[in-house]
């Protein structure tokens, strides 16, 4: 053996050990689903439909337009006072489609947030430069990374206003995530406009979160719960729930009783009045 050979860093092997090109099948490709306003609820001059895109695959899941996501959508297109001239803060949006359609019906600022993943924050701002690229150059719809519970303050100064915080939260199928409602209860904390008094004694509701999900894993039904009852045992919330909603399972080859893993739960989380 030669010493040029027996000094190589793969042993001479030369790279016999890897998988020959096309080995592994590509990645999927991005997709594009277009999302069908109803039409009762369209207003003059608002698009009749929102083209959503998507990745072709992620690890945090940004590859899907989630029921709950467009559950929600039917729910703000409904009832429309509860964006309209409000600011808006979406977590974990992947496609966003709730900030979208915010934007539809009167939304004042809407911040759209996901995990500070480049892909994730760039499928975002393409879904806004899509439909809405006049709110983007303007501002009224801003896209950034948010890793919940951290970088409060910054997320705080993109609200824009005096408090630095939100009418409206958007959480869509977020509590599936166990682990990290901790960080989640602190964001809604920090982040929701908090009921005040005015010199003059007029009130202010304050601002109101929205969780929308489904029990993907049926089994874990009551750990996505604790999610809603931390809000209201450990953050004082009143809670309300609003939607009940069978959709049909995302995916029928999933295990548990479809039944749950088909229904979007909706609940409106807010202080209570002063």
């Amino acid at each position: 053996m030669s010493a040029s050979s027996s000094d190589s860093e793969d042993g001479g092997f030369d790279g016999m050990f890897q998988e020959p090109e096309g080995y592994f099948p590509p990645p999927p490709e991005p997709t594009s689903v277009v999302f069908d306003r109803q039409p009762q609820w369209v207003t003059e001059g608002s698009p009749d439909n929102i083209t959503v895109n998507l990745l072709g695959s992620h690890p945090l899941w940004g590859h899907h337009l989630w029921n709950a996501a467009k559950t929600f959508a039917n729910y703000l297109d409904e009832q429309k006072d509860i964006i309209c001239n409000k600011s808006v803060l979406e977590l974990g949006a992947a496609g966003a489609l709730p900030s979208l359609i915010s934007a539809c019906n009167g939304a004042s600022r809407v911040v759209i947030t996901d995990y500070p993943d480049h892909d994730l924050i760039e499928n975002i701002r393409k879904n806004v430069e899509t439909n809405f690229p006049a709110k983007l150059a303007d501002e009224s719809i801003a896209v950034t990374g948010f890793k919940w519970g951290s970088e409060i303050e910054r997320i705080s100064a993109l609200a824009q206003s005096q408090e630095g915080t939100y009418d409206v939260l958007i959480l869509c199928d977020l509590v599936f995530n166990h682990s990290e409602h901790t960080s989640l209860l602190r964001s809604v904390e920090r982040l929701m406009a908090k009921p005040s008094l005015a010199e003059d004694g007029s009130k202010t509701s304050g601002g109101e979160a929205y969780v929308f999900f489904t029990h993907h894993r049926p089994w874990l039904a009551d750990k996505d719960m604790a999610f809603i009852g931390r809000a209201r045992e450990e953050l004082g919330l009143e809670v309300t729930r609003v939607v009940e909603e069978y959709t049909g399972a995302m995916f029928e080859d999933d295990p548990g009783d479809e039944r749950v893993r088909g229904t979007v739960h909706g609940f409106r989380l807010a202080y209570p009045a002063l």
